[in-house]
């Protein structure tokens, strides 16, 4: 049994790699995030500006300096708090990333982003508990914050715990499915893994099926486990 689930395992989190907005949005909307709290400070914002730029480029090392330069000038200036996170999620430095959350929260509790980017970091870590209370309470303040629910999915998909995977997976939807239907497709795939985790074929594949309708791809790997 320990076997089983060991491999069933494995082969899900090489499913979540490729596919799934977890990553895709990463990749996405974190740089073009909504501005929290934009500095009165002409010299915190140039550093600020610069840090943007080189995170674009890639150079995540520098990047983080000149958002800490930004930092030190404006202590409460939450966006290059959370950028700078970021730069270090990019390095896999997820120790500092998370300090640089938690930061950010200590300076805007309401700060949804950060949470939710807090969150993410406790998943990566294989830190399930410290993530499901993180996205919970982002919940509790937001119920239909959508990376929230997307991703708690994912985290009981993670655990295995797939009925609790498919709860949440389905809220995600129902949040996406009027305006967004590359992430409505996300999370129906996430519906899909949970009921194929179950064993319930027919489910998984009718999920998959509308998944790919919204554009999805459903992997070798997927279809594979179907037949």
């Amino acid at each position: 049994m320990k076997l089983k689930i060991t491999l069933s395992l494995l082969l899900l989190n090489l499913l979540i790699v490729g596919c799934g907005n977890s990553q895709n949005k990463e990749e996405v909307t974190y740089y073009e995030q909504k501005l929290n709290s934009p500095t009165k400070s002409a010299e915190a914002l140039k550093y600020y500006t610069k840090g943007y730029n080189e995170f674009h480029s890639e150079n995540y090392e520098e990047a983080i300096k000149n958002y800490k330069k930004a930092i030190q000038i404006d202590s409460n200036y939450t966006d290059a708090i959370d950028n700078c996170a970021l730069s270090f999620r990019k390095l896999n430095k997820l120790d500092d990333a998370e300090y640089y959350y938690k930061l950010s929260l200590k300076k805007l509790p309401k700060n949804e982003l950060a949470m939710h980017n807090l969150g993410l970091v406790y998943m990566f870590k294989n830190d399930f508990k410290s993530a499901k209370e993180t996205f919970k309470k982002l919940l509790k303040n937001n119920p239909n914050y959508g990376d929230g629910l997307y991703s708690l999915s994912e985290v009981y998909l993670r655990e295995n715990n797939n009925d609790s995977a498919i709860v949440y997976s389905k809220k995600a939807y129902e949040v996406w499915k009027d305006n967004n239907p590359e992430f409505s497709a996300d999370a129906l795939y996430y519906t899909g893994l949970g009921y194929l985790q179950k064993g319930d074929k027919k489910k998984a594949m009718e999920y998959f099926l509308l998944a790919n309708k919204l554009g999805k791809n459903i992997s070798p790997e997927i279809q594979a486990k179907l037949k």
